[in-house]
C-alpha cells in the first residue's frame, strides 16, 4: 500500500484547511451580526463566568484522553502495543485532517498510516480504525433510536423544515447500517467484488493491466489478514466492553461543552436536552461533503439548536462551540499531523 505524503498532498491539506477555517469564520461571524445587539452583548459581558469556559477546555482534554485511550485499548485487542502519548497523537493528526477534507474521509486512511508508522501492521491498523468507527456508528445509531422514541419531546427542529430534518436524519441512520453491514459480514463484500468483476469489460481490463493485478492479489491478502484481525478482536469481549465505554464517556464528553459553554455565557444549561440533540446532529455532520462540514455545520447549529439556546446568545455559543469542538483541534492535531508529514517527506508503506 502507498501512501503519499508528498507536497501536493501537503497543498491538498493546506487548502482543505484554509476553506474549513475561513467558510466556519464567516458562517459564524455572520450569524452572531444577525442575532445579538448591543443591549444583549451589555447582559453577556455582565453574565459571563470565566470559570466554565475554563471548564470546557479541561473537558475537552479529558475528551482527548478519552477517545486516545479508546485507540490504545483497540491497538492492544489485536495483540500490538503503542505508548499513549503517541495514541494522543495519532488520534488528534487523524481528527485534523478528517476536519480539513470532504466527508471526514482523510482521518481514518492518516490513523492508519501512523499506527503502521508505530509498528502495527496494516491489517491490524485497519481494524482498529474500522472497530473505533463501527463503535461510533453503533453509538449514535442506537442512540438517536432510543432518544427519537422515548424522549421525542426533547426532539426539536428548529428551523429546519420537517421534510429535510427527517430525510437526513433517516440517510445518517441508513448509510450507518450499510457501514455495519458492509464491515461485519466481508463476504457480501467478495459477493460484490466478483459481481463487479464478472462483468466482461471490468474482466478484460484486469487482464491487461498488471498493476490491477497486482493491486488485486495485495487487496485479497489485505482482506485476509483484515478478517483474521476481526476474529480475534471480537474474541476479546473484555477488550471490546471497554471500547464501548471509552466511546460512550468521548462522546458524551464532547456533548458536555456546548451546555457548559451555554451555562458560562449566561444561559440555562439544558444539559439533557443539549445531549439529546447533539446526538441527532453528530449522527448527520460526518456525511456532509465540506471540509469540517464548515458552513453547513454553523446554519446547522443556529437552526436546530435555537430551540433550547436563546436567539441572542446562538451566535457566540455556536463561535464558543467551534472553537473547542474545532479550531483548538485544527491546532494542536495540525501540529502534529504537518511536523509528521514534514519529516517523512514522500514515503511508501
Amino acid at each position: 500500500m502507498e501512501f503519499s505524503t508528498s507536497k501536493l498532498d501537503r497543498r491538498t491539506i493546506l487548502r482543505g484547511l484554509r476553506f474549513a477555517v475561513i467558510v466556519s469564520l464567516f458562517f459564524s461571524v455572520l450569524i452572531i451580526m444577525l442575532t445579538i445587539d448591543r443591549e444583549a452583548l451589555q447582559n453577556i459581558m455582565r453574565d459571563i463566568e470565566p470559570v466554565y469556559l475554563f471548564l470546557a477546555l479541561i473537558i475537552l482534554f479529558l475528551r482527548w484522553l478519552a477517545a486516545s485511550l479508546l485507540l490504545k485499548t483497540l491497538v492492544s485487542a489485536v495483540g500490538d502495543k503503542i505508548p499513549l502519548y503517541d495514541a494522543v497523537k495519532i488520534y488528534l493528526s487523524g481528527a485534523f485532517i478528517a476536519n480539513v477534507t470532504p466527508f471526514a474521509s482523510g482521518g481514518g486512511p492518516f490513523q492508519i498510516f501512523f499506527l503502521h508508522k508505530k509498528g502495527v501492521n496494516i491489517g491490524s491498523s485497519s481494524v482498529v480504525i474500522i472497530v473505533q468507527l463501527l463503535l461510533r456508528i453503533f453509538f449514535f445509531g442506537s442512540a438517536a433510536l432510543i432518544f427519537l422514541i422515548f424522549f421525542n419531546d426533547l426532539v426539536s427542529r428548529g428551523y429546519i423544515p420537517a421534510g429535510i430534518f427527517y430525510t437526513a436524519f433517516g440517510g445518517g441512520l441508513l448509510v450507518s447500517l450499510f457501514i455495519v453491514l458492509f464491515t461485519l459480514l466481508p463476504r457480501t463484500a467478495e459477493k460484490i467484488l466478483q459481481m463487479i468483476f464478472s462483468i466482461k469489460k471490468i474482466r478484460l481490463l484486469v487482464k491487461r493491466s498488471y498493476k490491477i493485478k497486482r493491486f488485486l492479489v495485495k487487496a485479497r491478502k489485505e482482506l485476509r489478514e483484515f478478517r483474521r484481525s476481526l476474529e480475534f478482536i471480537g474474541a476479546r469481549k473484555g477488550y471490546l466492553l471497554l471500547g464501548v465505554l471509552l466511546t460512550v464517556l468521548n462522546w458524551s464528553l464532547l456533548f458536555l461543552l456546548l451546555p457548559v459553554i451555554l451555562y458560562g455565557l449566561g444561559g440555562g444549561a439544558h444539559f439533557f436536552q443539549a445531549y439529546v440533540m447533539q446526538t441527532i446532529f453528530y449522527l448527520i455532520i460526518p456525511f456532509m461533503p465540506t471540509p469540517g462540514a464548515s458552513g453547513i455545520a454553523e446554519i446547522g447549529f443556529a437552526s436546530l439548536f435555537v430551540s433550547f439556546i436563546p436567539g441572542s446568545l446562538i451566535g457566540l455559543v455556536l463561535f464558543g462551540w467551534r472553537l473547542f469542538s474545532f479550531y483548538i483541534v485544527l491546532l494542536v492535531g495540525g501540529y502534529f499531523a504537518l511536523r509528521e508529514i514534514s519529516n517523512l517527506g514522500s514515503k511508501k508503506i
